[in-house]
């Protein structure tokens, strides 16, 4: 019954949903699902396992400020499609409804826009982008966050 209620769900408001209709802050919300979920992925694969390890280095790549470092990256690098171009702009002038607790506002604006960016292009269904944008986000994330 379950199964049967779900499934209907999911094709009925999921699949059926253009990525058009979606506002830049609903796709900063499943965007960031993804991010942390690749991010927590890479992790595991990489590191000992542990737990309190696993959360520190995932921690350490999702966060508003290294967002932000990194959609600046990306944008520096012309690196985002047109269309994820305009995804992030729309959702860093968003009218956010929360607040940045150890991040700057325009950090947390661009952390917002990079998420959004991934959620657009996940929702699109284009995997190969995908994958791509969140290599490059672990990759410059990295980077921006080694301390010299």
């Amino acid at each position: 019954m379950f199964d049967f209620f779900f499934d209907k769900m999911y094709n009925d408001y999921v699949e059926n949903t253009t990525v058009q209709r979606l506002t830049p802050v609903g796709l900063a919300f499943i965007g960031d699902a993804v991010h942390t979920l690749y991010v927590r992925e890479y992790v595991t694969a990489a590191s000992d396992g542990v737990v309190g390890t696993l959360h520190t280095a995932a921690s350490r790549l999702v966060n508003a400020k290294c967002q932000a470092a990194v959609l600046d990256e990306l944008i520096k690098a012309n690196a985002l499609t047109a269309g994820e171009a305009d995804i992030a702009r729309r959702a860093k002038n968003a009218h956010l409804h929360s607040r940045a607790k150890t991040a700057s506002p325009d950090d947390y604006h661009k952390a917002t826009a990079l998420e959004a960016v991934i959620g657009y292009v996940h929702m699109s269904g284009d995997t190969e982008r995908e994958r791509e944008l969140l290599r490059q986000c672990v990759d410059i994330g990295l980077r921006v966050t080694v301390k010299p």
